[in-house]
């Protein structure tokens, strides 16, 4: 009797909200280059750069990556405790987060008349179960759409998966706090505590993804290499160029801080996390966010190896696990990156 081979299984719906960003601009190219999942749309947010400018520059990647048909819908643009962002990372992304290569020019615009937080929440309800949000910022828009639909986040979403936290190690802003959570830390803790289904990947798996300096080379010089593997979008010998001349700056900054000759990969790790969560190990349990004082953005996992004495605040109002991830198959995450990126050394 013949077999019948299984039917694929179904893409998996993606919303990215994104702050571009070098590391953004990796994972928007690698969510594109993904055949499991289908990008349904961009949300802007501050971060790397203020949430006007992540806007133009989310229309100008769709653009030149060949994808102005996906839509781009502005976030807000202070935290949900209406603070302005107290520091832009233009020290590690540029003036343009493009590494100062130039502030691009765009001929889209973003949708009018709905916000990033509408757009979340539409989304939810339309497609029940099907839509994944891969949160590369701060938790604001987020925690937004919480207030205005939270059946649609805590229901209908299949997931949000948020880039940030340090839990076992240092922070990237001061030894207490990784840069989204310190961002916007009200609507962490509120987006942890909220009962959605959330895995938060941290500094704890992301540093340990690195692209080399002779990767980004690599890049940029051997575009025989490009995988051909079916995707909505081609690698391309200009997409290399570009990602390794925006990478200089970003990499001069990791050498600064880190001395590593390379860059991080903190961003493609949670679009990774996405649709191969085999890849990555975590643990469940109660996060809870400082969110003021000297260690604001901290972020503290109840690892639940301990029965408390007394009631705490990880514990008010049964606050819900989330999955926080701790640990990742380095060698099989970064051959996925160097097939998508064309890395061949």
């Amino acid at each position: 009797m013949a077999l019948t081979a299984a039917p694929a299984a179904p893409r998996r719906k993606v919303i990215i909200d994104t702050d571009p960003g070098v590391d953004d601009t990796f994972a928007i190219l690698l969510a594109l280059r993904s055949p499991e999942i289908e990008v349904i749309g961009l949300t802007s947010l501050f971060g790397n750069v203020r949430t006007p400018t992540a806007t133009k520059n989310a229309l100008h990647l769709l653009e030149r990556f060949g994808r102005s048909d996906i839509p781009v819908y502005e976030g807000h643009l202070t935290s949900i405790a209406g603070d302005a962002k107290e520091r832009i990372a233009d020290f590690v992304h540029g003036d343009d987060g493009f590494g100062n290569t130039g502030a691009p020019t765009v001929s889209t615009k973003p949708v009018f008349g709905t916000s990033a937080a509408e757009f979340i929440v539409q989304s939810a309800n339309a497609f029940p179960g099907e839509v994944t949000v891969v949160a590369l910022a701060s938790a604001t828009n987020v925690a937004l759409a919480l207030r205005l639909d939270r059946v649609a986040v805590t229901k209908n979403l299949h997931s949000v998966v948020h880039l940030g936290g340090a839990f076992f190690t240092n922070g990237n802003v001061n030894p207490a706090a990784e840069a989204n959570v310190f961002g916007d830390p009200d609507a962490a803790d509120e987006l942890y505590g909220s009962g959605a289904d959330v895995t938060v990947v941290g500094l704890d798996v992301t540093q340990r993804l690195r692209l080399s300096e002779e990767d980004l080379a690599a890049m940029r010089e051997h575009p025989e290499n490009i995988s051909s593997a079916p995707c909505d979008n081609p690698f391309a010998p200009e997409h290399g160029s570009f990602l390794h001349a925006i990478s200089e700056f970003y990499m001069a900054f990791h050498v600064r801080t880190t001395g590593f000759r390379g860059i991080f990969m903190h961003d493609p790790a949670a679009v990774v996390l996405a649709f191969a969560p085999e890849l990555f190990a975590t643990k469940r349990g109660r996060v809870r966010v400082a969110t003021e004082g000297l260690c604001k953005g901290q972020t503290v996992l109840d690892t639940g190896d301990k029965v408390w004495s007394f009631p705490n605040a990880w514990e008010e109002g049964e606050r819900p696990a989330i999955a926080v991830a701790l640990d990742v198959d380095v060698v099989k995450v970064m051959a996925l990156f160097r097939e998508r990126f064309g890395i061949e050394r």
